[in-house]
């Protein structure tokens, strides 16, 4: 019976590494989506947007960057939803160059 909260807690950490990778994966797709968006002269953060959808858009920012060498960039920036919910996430990062 003592180990029945040991199994619940190695459950959840399980379940959040889960969803940290899920929301990496997608903001790596969405770095990648906004990137294309640039690349036609559309909004990157539509595109940004339209590949995290409703559950993780509203967590995220998303910049594009010129560097100086004339190198547009796609950054992307979502925070991972947690199971306990007053515990705040970390946020995951992603890029992508834009390149013809």
């Amino acid at each position: 019976m003592a180990i029945v909260p040991l199994i619940v807690v190695m459950g959840a950490a399980c379940v959040q590494v889960a969803l940290a990778a899920h929301t990496w994966g997608a903001a790596r797709d969405a770095a990648r989506a906004g990137a294309r968006a640039a690349l036609v002269d559309a909004p990157p953060r539509d595109a940004v947007r339209r590949v995290l959808g409703a559950s993780l858009g509203p967590a995220s920012t998303v910049r594009t960057v010129t560097a100086r060498d004339g190198e547009e960039r796609v950054d992307v920036r979502v925070r991972v939803p947690m199971i306990l919910p007053w515990i705040t996430g970390p946020t995951v990062r992603a890029g992508a160059v834009v390149r013809p």
